[in-house]
């Protein structure tokens, strides 16, 4: 006995429909998900417990009129379920056609069961993290002392990253900063993939820190920042990493491995400013320090200089009056001093002049004595005349010529 194709399909989905009346909750992962005239479809699969291999897969599709429904239940965490590499659990009727094969139809979400699923991965990257000391990495640079070139990760269309120029850039200080965006994915599987390209592009010379910003959004929509290789290479970033990524309440795995968290984007501007405003404040205080400090020694200088001259116009004076007295002393008794003085030369004078004719050669030969020369030249030592030698003697009246024997 054979069957149709058409009678084969038309018995299974009678089957199908007799054993699967009634919606099955479902565990799985969303492998691809498209949007198309408002209906959501859905690849489905299930991958082996190392997550390499997939063991399962199969498709699914939530019409327009549920998924406003889902929407409306769920609100923000609706469209944040529905990302690509989302483990989730839904509720689904199974149904089957004869020409299109077997579909699902997706009736409802669990979002505990993806938040659940959600937290135990981060606190395996948390655990991972801490193993690899990474947690701490990127805390252990200094900022500079002035925040001025920043490089930010973001959306161009981040609802946050208008907040945080316009926070910066109309600061009440007047400070100036330059940007440069390196646009990533801020949700969905292609955040990490994103951020790690362009960390390498970021040159750690060209700028003084890394901001990585985003508008709010719910546990799902934040995903992403739980995620084990985001975490890691932002810890191994080259600069200091200040995240804003909107969240009010909780905390991502992100939030702990950079040097600095904050709530928005507005809070990174206002950190930003703020620790600018800290040197700014620094400097004007060293400033009056050093003001004082100058005016103290200034103050001395003065004291100093001030008493040195009371002290030398006090010396001057004494001095001026010591020398007038010496003056006047001088000019009483210089005519006496001067008078004795020429006496006493005078006296000195006439015993010089006494001496001169009392020992003079006149007075000499007088005494009898004579003056003997040779050749004009007076002769005090005999061994220097030989025979021969013409001689001539002085006496007191006349001279007498001699031969020497």
């Amino acid at each position: 006995m054979s069957y149709s194709l058409f009678e084969l399909n038309e018995f299974i989905r009678q089957v199908l429909a007799l054993n699967l009346s009634d919606g099955l909750w479902v565990r799985c992962e969303l492998a691809q998900v498209k949007h198309s005239r408002g209906h959501c479809y859905l690849d489905l699969v299930q991958k082996s417990e190392n997550g390499e291999a997939v063991i399962a897969q199969g498709n699914a599709v939530i019409w327009a009129k549920k998924l406003r429904t889902l929407r409306q239940k769920l609100g923000l965490e609706s469209d944040a379920l529905l990302q690509e590499g989302m483990e989730v659990l839904i509720l689904v009727n199974v149904e089957f056609h004869e020409r299109f094969g077997l579909k699902l139809i997706v009736a409802d979400f669990d979002p505990s069961y993806t938040l659940g699923k959600l937290a135990t991965k981060r606190r395996e990257t948390l655990m991972q993290l801490q193993k690899e000391g990474l947690l701490e990495k990127n805390k252990k640079f200094a900022l500079p002392a002035v925040v001025q070139r920043i490089a930010i990760l973001s959306s161009e269309n981040a609802a946050g990253l208008k907040d945080f120029l316009n926070e910066l850039s109309g600061n009440d200080f007047g400070y100036a900063f330059s940007f440069h965006l390196f646009p990533v994915a801020m949700q969905g599987v292609k955040v990490s993939a994103e951020i790690a390209k362009e960390l390498k592009n970021i040159d750690a010379g060209l700028y003084d820190v890394i901001v990585i910003i985003r508008g709010g959004g719910s546990k799902l929509d934040l995903a992403a920042f739980d995620e084990y290789e985001i975490c890691k290479n932002l810890s191994q970033a080259s600069l200091p990493v200040i995240a804003g990524i909107g969240h009010e309440v909780d905390e991502t795995v992100l939030d702990q491995v950079v040097h600095t968290s904050l709530k928005t984007p507005t809070a990174v501007a206002g950190f930003i400013i703020h620790h600018n405003l800290r040197f700014e404040s620094q400097i004007m205080q060293l400033g009056t320090e050093v003001q004082s400090s100058a005016n103290l020694l200034l103050n001395d200088q003065k004291l100093m200089l001030q008493q040195l001259f009371q002290s030398v116009a006090q010396q001057s004076d004494s001095e001026l009056q010591r020398q007038k007295m010496m003056l006047g002393f001088i000019s009483k008794e210089l005519p006496s001093l001067l008078k004795t003085n020429i006496t006493s030369e005078l006296t000195r004078l006439d015993m010089l002049e006494k001496s001169v004719l009392f020992l003079g050669p006149d007075m000499t030969l007088r005494r009898g004595f004579s003056i003997t020369q040779k050749d004009g030249k007076t002769i005090d030592n005999g061994s220097k005349l030989k025979p021969g030698d013409e001689i001539e003697t002085i006496f007191l009246n006349n001279k007498v010529t001699s031969i020497v024997k």
